[in-house]
């Protein structure tokens, strides 16, 4: 009787066949284990830095950052702030106004591959700012039974003028990431710009490497943005974000070339993917599409 069985060359073509095949696999596997790993390490970081900015501003009569005291009194706002901060911090490294030691020193690259210089360029001035001493009627006058009273204008703080008006202030952390603070006023008077009716104030912006100075640093990869926003940490690229995901994250053809990438800081938090390395933001993936490249396109 005949014996059915391989023969040798038949299974060392199966066995060809599918480690090549596993080859063809592997970019993939590898890409999606290390977005997992990058995506935690960015929600343990905001968690970190909410968690320090809660319990300064408690430890600070619950003031957003231009008034606490040590803020108002210095020349540098993003050393005084981040020093206040560092008191609920684990840091390993104070690095203070140099990247050096901090941050790799090797190119940063935004999400498209191209060369950055934008974790040691000042944040960028911006001329639309919120009038905080604003006041009401009732506020400025010291009524009495009548309804009448003397003008008993409100005692104003006095704020120590930044110089140089941008800075920045570098560390990093015993988990092995870093971050820098950047900021570019006396006070938080300037205005995130968004496509909603929101007035939110501007005091700073914070970016990540949550791997520190570990390879890709990439934007949007292992790098990632947030506004400092008086008490609050708010990832960049929101919805309603005028510095929107569909045009400041994309793996191709951006329109913002310096910043390319930190757009997806938002995204990777809320949806726990990064499906802008696979397919381009704003065509099958938006806000108000779908979340994976994979999905039916919305129907119209």
């Amino acid at each position: 009787m005949k014996k059915n069985a391989f023969t040798l060359a038949e299974v060392l073509i199966v066995m060809a066949l599918i480690g090549f095949l596993f080859t063809l696999m592997l970019p993939t596997l590898v890409q999606k284990q290390s977005s997992t790993k990058y995506i935690e390490s960015l929600k343990t970081a905001q968690d970190k830095l909410q968690t320090a900015l809660d319990m300064t501003a408690k430890d600070n009569n619950n003031l957003p950052p231009h008034d606490w005291p040590s803020v108002r009194t210095s020349t540098n706002k993003s050393d005084a702030i981040m020093k206040e901060l560092a008191k609920h911090l684990q840091i390993m490294s104070y690095c203070g106004s140099s990247s050096k030691g901090c941050f790799s020193q090797n190119n940063y690259r935004t999400l498209n591959g191209k060369n950055t210089s934008i974790i040691v360029d000042d944040m960028e001035p911006n001329n639309q700012t919120i009038n905080q001493d604003e006041f009401t009627e009732s506020d400025f006058y010291n009524q009495d039974e009548s309804g009448w009273g003397e003008v008993n204008p409100l005692p104003q703080m006095e704020y120590t003028e930044a110089l140089p008006e941008f800075s920045s202030t570098y560390i990093s952390l015993l988990d092995g990431g870093s971050v820098v603070l950047k900021t570019n006023s006396t006070k938080c008077d300037r205005l995130l710009l968004s496509t909603d009716t929101l007035e939110r104030p501007l005091c700073g912006i914070i970016y990540v490497d949550v791997n520190g100075q570990s390879i890709p640093n990439m934007l949007g990869v292992d790098v990632f943005g947030f506004y400092l926003s008086n008490n609050s940490i708010i990832p960049m690229g929101f919805y309603g974000d005028d510095f929107s995901f569909d045009y400041n994250c994309l793996r191709e053809t951006p329109r913002a070339r310096n910043t390319n990438g930190l757009g997806c800081t938002a995204w990777a938090i809320k949806n726990r993917n990064m499906e802008y390395r696979k397919c381009q933001a704003g065509t099958r993936i938006s806000w108000t599409k779908a979340t994976r490249c994979d999905s039916p396109p919305t129907q119209k």
